[in-house]
């Protein structure tokens, strides 16, 4: 997986399970990530970037979860 892609996924994901005190300063993070990622890319709408996120971060959620495929020792 692409570096950028998961850091954003990752505070996206703080920012997500957030709460109290520490809420706005991950949020902050997340959206400063994404005004990074929209300056370099101007052709990128905001919306569509976060649609974008919305649907990676689901898909690393899964693969976050899955089971491991290496049967436990005996």
């Amino acid at each position: 997986m692409n570096r950028e892609l998961e850091e954003i996924l990752k505070a996206y994901d703080a920012a997500k399970q957030a709460s109290g005190p520490d809420e706005k300063q991950f949020l902050a993070l997340y959206e400063s990530k994404l005004e990074d990622l929209l300056q370099r890319h101007p052709h990128l709408s905001r919306a569509a970037l976060e649609t974008a996120i919305r649907g990676a971060y689901d898909r690393w959620l899964k693969a976050q979860n899955k089971p491991s495929s290496i049967p436990p020792k005996a």
